[in-house]
């Protein structure tokens, strides 16, 4: 029994039930949650989708997954919400169930991190259209705004949305944040009550992905 946390249009939790898993998902976003079951119908999937924020995880579930899937865990602002959601997750597993989540890993040196950040904002232009698509008389363009912060670089994602004569301006914000090291995901994830934390490498086609495994 998984949950897809930040599941998004639910493309992660489809290919988790197709695998033979009980999947969960959920998610902040009320767009993504009433859209997710729709990607998982063309399989066709039966697979539950939550609304709801992490902060409220423990409060929404009562029976307890053997593994929590997260790969926003790294872009939590603070170190208070780091630690809250961690504390979550634990809550939400059962003895000897994992939390997967994605960030800096026991093999990374905080040392190097303002060069990874530089090396991310060096490695896309500052402002890039990146879609331009009409359907159905609604026209919609994404223009990229991309600026660099001290913790990382942040994507501002602008929609234009032009319908029935009339254009609509819609923003969102994605932080690609590094702020967080090993040492704080050990020491937040062992303040919520797991036992142990490890890097795992995931072989992916020819390359390798590093996942960090937190176990109740």
């Amino acid at each position: 029994r998984v949950l897809d946390c930040n599941c998004g249009l639910g493309m992660r939790a489809v290919l988790l039930a197709e695998s033979g898993f009980e999947v969960v998902g959920a998610d902040s976003s009320a767009v993504a949650i009433r859209h997710a079951p729709e990607v998982a119908a063309t399989k066709p999937l039966s697979i539950p989708f939550v609304h709801c924020p992490w902060q409220s995880l423990a409060e929404r579930f009562t029976e307890p997954f053997d593994a929590i899937i997260n790969d926003a865990f790294s872009l939590t602002p603070t170190r208070t919400e780091l630690r809250f959601a961690a504390l979550n997750f634990a809550t939400l597993l059962r003895p000897g169930g994992v939390l997967i989540f994605t960030g800096a890993d026991e093999h990374s040196n905080p040392e190097e991190r303002e060069a990874q950040i530089e090396h991310a904002w060096q490695s896309a232009p500052r402002y890039q259209l990146c879609a331009d698509y009409e359907h159905d008389g609604t026209h919609l363009i994404l223009l990229i705004v991309r600026d660099r912060a001290p913790y990382g670089v942040v994507d501002n994602h602008v929609f234009i949305v032009r319908r029935d004569g009339r254009a609509t301006l819609e923003t969102a914000s994605i932080c690609n944040s590094m702020q967080w090291t090993w040492d704080d995901y050990h020491a937040v994830c062992r303040e919520a009550g797991f036992s142990s934390i490890e890097s795992v490498r995931v072989p992916v086609g020819r390359r390798q992905h590093v996942l960090n495994v937190a176990r109740r």
